[in-house]
């Protein structure tokens, strides 16, 4: 008997062959879907750490609503950390990414000053949910304030950067008016108030507007002081002289670490219950009595947030509900609907263009913008020729208490408004 062996049929070995060589061509070919990126420079670590975070989270949900914006598209999001010393070499790395379409942010007025020349060359579409500067946009205002606008807005460059909180100057005028108002419309009625900055442009812009709207008000200045942290007394010789003066009421320009020293050394210093009045940074921030240091002595304080309260939006439930759902026990902050609309109008623009069969470029995502209304959860998104909204949703004003908790108070309009 003769033993034969057994020999595959030819089809099979085709077979054998042909699949491994499908898998390394489909291989080859990789991944048809195009990527495109949403970025943030907002403040993730340091004392405005819980307010940047939960900006950042917004844009984040925003993004995962967005995943797929079109047919062969991918968005994704990319953050850096405005409160880093190595910002500035991140946001270089950052322009030099064509995949990378639009940015959110930033959070501080110090820091658009610095990152508007860059944005400007690389054309990278910018939107600031909190940089109030009026000089960022206004170049009679940048005069004044000794901002050089022409390294902000290079001649022959597009207008890339807009923002959507009102300015420093209608937050100065609006806090004057409150100052002098009766209790009846949520005011101090103050005859005589004490002005305190932190020297920073944007606390500098902010004084001047209150002071010159306080005076037009027939109420009287009694004193003034600038805060500088670099000196460990000067918090203290601010209070001594409040102290002095003894004012009705303080205004205090600036942001969060000089005015939590303001707050706690005069609350600390024998004059807990004498109110303080502030416009922009400190208002409703998570992070004010852990800055002040003891929670009862952030009391007595009032704020302007230039962002309308939520609880005022009809567009805002399904936004807090979906911020909640993405992030269980914790409620979206008025801030972190604005980076929220920010991020949502530029990819409202990307995703137009997808639909339009448009290339979608850095240069076309900026006009869509340009040229668009956005209606979000804080109101219509819509920029004038500066970059600045043509209908911010106004201040919410907010009372801390004893516990260190904000609370909304009431809607208080634009000057003129």
């Amino acid at each position: 008997m003769t033993c034969r062996l057994f020999r595959p049929r030819r089809p099979f070995l085709v077979l054998l062959l042909v699949v491994p060589l499908l898998a390394l061509l489909l291989a080859a070919c990789g991944d048809q879907t195009v990527t495109l990126t949403v970025a943030t420079i907002l403040p993730t670590s340091g004392p405005d750490a819980p307010l940047g975070q939960a900006m950042q989270q917004a844009v984040d949900l925003a993004v995962s609503q967005n995943a797929a914006p079109g047919p062969g598209y991918r968005l994704t999001v990319t953050h850096l950390d405005e409160a880093s010393a190595s910002s500035g070499s991140a946001l270089g790395t950052l322009v030099a990414n064509k995949q990378v379409l639009a940015l959110v942010g930033p959070y501080d007025s110090q820091t658009a000053l610095a990152l508007m020349p860059v944005v400007a060359h690389s054309g990278l579409l910018t939107i600031s949910p909190g940089a109030t500067l009026p000089g960022l946009t206004l170049a009679d205002a940048a005069q004044a304030e000794q901002v050089p606008f022409a390294q902000l807005h290079p001649t022959g460059k597009p207008l890339v950067f807009f923002r959507l909180p009102p300015t420093d100057s209608a937050a100065g005028t609006a806090a004057a008016d409150l100052a002098v108002a009766p209790a009846s419309a949520h005011g101090f009625a103050a005859g005589t108030v004490f002005v305190v900055n932190d020297g920073s442009p944007s606390g500098m812009a902010l004084d001047a507007a209150f002071r010159q709207e306080l005076v037009a008000k027939h109420a009287a200045i009694v004193g003034q002081a600038t805060i500088a942290l670099v000196n460990a007394d000067s918090a203290q010789a601010a209070v001594t002289a409040i102290i002095e003066a003894q004012p009705n009421l303080v205004f205090y320009a600036g942001g969060l670490p000089a005015g939590a020293a303001l707050r706690g050394t005069l609350s600390l210093t024998g004059a807990p219950e004498l109110p303080i009045l502030s416009a922009g940074p400190i208002a409703d921030h998570p992070g004010w009595a852990t800055a002040v240091g003891v929670t009862p002595a952030a009391a007595n304080t009032a704020a302007l947030l230039p962002a309308p309260d939520l609880s005022t939006r009809p567009n805002a439930h399904a936004f807090v509900v979906a911020y909640q759902r993405a992030y269980p026990g914790q409620t979206p902050l008025p801030q972190s609907a604005l980076a929220y609309d920010a991020a949502m109008d530029q990819i409202a623009a990307i995703r137009l263009l997808i639909h339009q069969h448009q290339p979608v470029t850095r240069a076309a995502v900026r006009a869509t913008v340009a040229a668009a209304k956005y209606a979000g959860v804080t109101g219509i998104l819509a920029f004038d020729a500066n970059g600045d909204d043509t209908a911010p949703g106004g201040f919410s004003l907010y009372a801390c208490d004893p516990n260190g908790v904000w609370h909304y108070q009431a809607s208080i309009m634009l000057p003129g408004q």
